[in-house]
């Protein structure tokens, strides 16, 4: 049966009437979509200073603090030629005199070491001779192409070259050197501990999963598609399986910028020994002044009943 020609109007009418509805709205999609990819194209390349944000003025020294240091430099080295030299990184060697106890600082995204140093004065007063460096571009490192920009993988370098230090200038011996990191430092010293599983211990302050989750986080950013788009992953949740050492995890109960569920993640995903401590009324930078004294027991008891694993000399 053919169909009439009335039949082929009326579809014809009613294709032509959708299209009339239709046109003006995929132009719109069409035009929202351009400001979209536009922002998804500027997230892409400008996450490096989203994420890392360094600041070369210090604010003090451990000299204003009644701290006695030593400016430090520590050479990074070509991955092409362990000969030719990449740069250097600055550090602060803060020694506690008779103490065998040595941390390993590895701070956040922001700023430079002149930044921590309550954090600095908060872990000397238990004991540790500390050793805080900075990232390449962060404070007075310096790669020696100019280029300040660091990244994920430039930092795992980095504190490469800072443990190395301790164990071949300092002549250190890895069952010594508790690893610290706050928040990106978190990241940054797991990262570490999957390399030397025989360091002492590690202490993760305020830190995250991944970078994707701590993105996840912020609302402002759930419209984008973050895993697509992210270069430094920080992926710290797929690490800590692996992890020989023993971990302590402390995270404040009033941290709106890395919730604590990420901590909480963490340790459950952490093999023992490990331990987590939830912070009362504590934010992200503030623990060591509002919990001093606790959370200075919390980490006595921790250094006394978590033993490292037997090692040699160096690693």
């Amino acid at each position: 049966m053919q169909p009439s020609a009335r039949s082929h109007q009326s579809g014809s009418a009613s294709t032509a009437a959708i299209s009339t509805v239709l046109s003006p709205l995929i132009f719109a999609g069409s035009l929202a979509a351009l400001p979209y990819a536009g922002v998804c194209l500027a997230l892409y390349r400008y996450q490096t200073k989203l994420i890392f944000r360094p600041l070369p003025t210090f604010l003090r020294t451990p000299a204003d603090i009644g701290l006695a240091y030593e400016d430090v430099w520590i050479p990074l080295t070509s991955a092409a030629d362990n000969t030719h030299a990449a740069g250097k990184l600055h550090a602060w060697w803060i020694p506690a005199p008779g103490s065998q106890k040595t941390l390993l600082f590895c701070h956040g995204n922001y700023g430079n070491i002149s930044y921590n140093t309550e954090r600095i004065r908060f872990y000397h007063s238990l004991g540790f001779s500390i050793l805080a460096f900075d990232y390449r571009g962060y404070g007075q490192s310096v790669a020696a192409d100019g280029i300040l920009a660091p990244t994920e993988g430039s930092t795992y370098v980095d504190v490469e070259a800072a443990w190395q230090y301790l164990l071949h200038t300092r002549q250190l011996n890895p069952n010594d050197i508790t690893v610290y990191g706050h928040s990106m430092g978190g990241a940054i010293a797991i990262e570490l501990a999957t390399r030397h599983p025989h360091l002492a211990r590690l202490i993760i302050e305020s830190s995250f999963t991944t970078m994707k989750d701590a993105v996840d986080a912020k609302k402002m950013y759930r419209l984008f598609p973050v895993e697509q788009l992210l270069a430094h992953p920080f992926d710290s949740l797929s690490k800590v399986k692996i992890l020989k050492a023993p971990v302590l995890y402390v995270h404040g109960d009033q941290d709106f910028a890395v919730p604590v569920q990420f901590s909480k993640i963490l340790h459950a995903a952490t093999p023992n020994p490990k331990q987590l401590w939830i912070v009362p009324d504590a934010d992200h930078n503030d623990i060591c002044t509002v919990q001093g004294d606790t959370y200075a027991a919390v980490i006595n008891d921790f250094c006394k009943t978590a033993q490292p694993q037997s090692a040699p000399a160096k690693s």
